[in-house]
């Protein structure tokens, strides 16, 4: 029966998608792949696309593994945290980006998402609705390699360790990192995992940005090779001192924004700018964590006693449901309809016999 529901979800989304050409993945042994939109991984069914192809794949109980991205195309997923799939979601080992043009919506991917190659190039990516399990790797440490990968945007996405780009900010231009969830972790004095090698073309707005380390004082933005200028995120630390430190020779500019220690502590360096709310917190309206940490069921809007209600620099709130934008806890895309009921009224019947099915579903997002 689940899999009458999955084939039934597949021509739904059909129905609302335009593309060249749109592929099925779905790694569940008992489905017919000898169709030839129909393919069990996701390798193959990249190796079968053209350019400007969509690739829908299908929930399931086991992660469809490490996947390099080498063609224009658009990767969506069930959402990381689906309600109607019993249990299942889309999930990745690791993405690999190694083209240009591409987006992916709508994944878990239990470790990283990473430019291909030293040598690669990457322009013009989308990363939404996405759980991201480590870094997000924009682009190389190493100055000297050629990899580009300009006009990067990072949107909607839970991520955790950090965002890296690339060392040399000629050649890692515009990226735009908005309403996300990031948890930057840190669990000794090397292994660094932050908002690194940022420039002055790098748009950092509305985030909601969790400090995690349990080592040291941590300075969250190292590494800048230009100088960054942020709007409208709010910054929680587990207790460890924060620090908006630029990097030397730069300057970091934090305007609009709200910093709070989630322990109860203070935080002894205020953050650079206008308009900052400093040691205030943020009075989320629903979050069941102490430390701040997103489960599907919290809601990270902000209550009518927050600070942050029409205080970001363009009136409206600061955080992740800044304006219209509407981040969604559970990773569900933007441009796709999702499942809200699935309801069978004769499950017992003769061979030969019709399934009565009632389908609900909420229409597509336009963020």
């Amino acid at each position: 029966m689940m899999k009458n529901l999955l084939c039934l979800v597949a021509l739904f989304i059909l129905s609302y998608t335009q593309a060249q050409n749109i592929l099925i993945v779905d790694n569940d042994p008992v489905i017919d792949t000898s169709p030839a939109h129909m393919f069990n991984n996701i390798t193959d069914a990249i190796a079968a696309a053209n350019n400007g192809d969509i690739i829908y794949v299908q929930p399931s109980l086991t992660s469809y593994g490490a996947v390099t991205i080498n063609k224009e195309i658009t990767l969506f997923g069930s959402g990381y945290a689906p309600e109607l799939n019993d249990g299942r979601r889309t999930e990745l080992s690791s993405v690999r980006i190694d083209a240009d043009n591409i987006k992916i919506s709508g994944f878990y991917i239990s470790t990283y998402i990473t430019y291909n190659s030293s040598t690669s190039t990457s322009d013009n990516i989308i990363i939404e609705d996405n759980f991201v399990n480590q870094t997000i790797f924009v682009g190389s440490t190493n100055a000297g390699h050629a990899t580009t990968n300009n006009n990067w945007i990072i949107r909607g996405n839970i991520i955790n360790y950090g965002i890296t780009l690339h060392a040399d900010p000629t050649k890692c231009v515009n990226t735009v990192i908005t309403n996300n969830h990031i948890t930057l972790l840190n669990g000794n004095a090397t292994a660094s995992y932050a908002l690194r090698y940022f420039n002055d073309t790098t748009i950092f707005n509305n985030n909601v940005v969790r400090i995690n380390h349990t080592w040291g004082n941590t300075n969250i933005f190292p590494n800048m090779t230009g100088d960054v200028t942020a709007f409208n995120n709010i910054f929680i630390s587990n207790g460890i001192n924060t620090l908006f430190t630029p990097t030397t020779g730069r300057t970091l500019t934090l305007n609009n924004s709200i910093s709070y220690m989630s322990t109860g502590g203070t935080l002894s360096l205020a953050m650079p700018g206008t308009g900052n709310f400093d040691n205030q917190n943020p009075f989320f309206t629903s979050v069941a964590s102490s430390a701040f940490d997103m489960a599907p069921e919290d809601d990270f809007t902000l209550s009518p006693s927050s600070v942050g209600l029409n205080a970001g620099s363009d009136g409206n709130d600061i955080g992740i449901f800044n304006g219209d934008y509407d981040f969604d806890m559970r990773g569900y895309p933007t441009e796709l309809p999702y499942l809200t009921s699935f309801t069978i009224s004769n499950n017992l019947i003769e061979a030969g016999e019709n399934i009565n099915v009632n389908v609900k579903a909420n229409a597509n997002k336009s963020n």
